[in-house]
């Protein structure tokens, strides 16, 4: 269940967040207004398995400077984060009720 969280997360996040250059926006409009069917038919399992995808992501993503002093928190916009909380708390659940 893991890797299909992982893969609905990086779709979701590519629907969200890839500039309308990089993406075909008749598509993404069509995915994004259909996106509440499939939040809405998930188990409480699936859900909290894509929370914890979100989790890991959060840490990694806005973790410490590595052993080169490379820091990722520095690429992820507020838009993101914000994205990540909702994810994590839930709330990004909540919104297709």
């Amino acid at each position: 269940m893991k890797a299909l969280a992982e893969l609905s997360f990086e779709f979701i996040w590519h629907l969200t967040f890839t500039e309308e250059e990089y993406l075909d926006l008749d598509f993404s409009v069509r995915w994004l207004s259909s996106l509440g069917v499939y939040v809405n038919a998930m188990t409480a399992e699936e859900k909290a398995a894509l929370v914890a995808v979100a989790l890991d992501r959060q840490a990694r993503w806005l973790a410490l400077p590595d052993a080169q002093g490379f820091i990722q928190r520095n690429l992820v916009t507020a838009e993101q984060r914000a994205f990540l909380d909702s994810m994590i708390s839930g709330e990004f659940f909540s919104q297709f009720d």
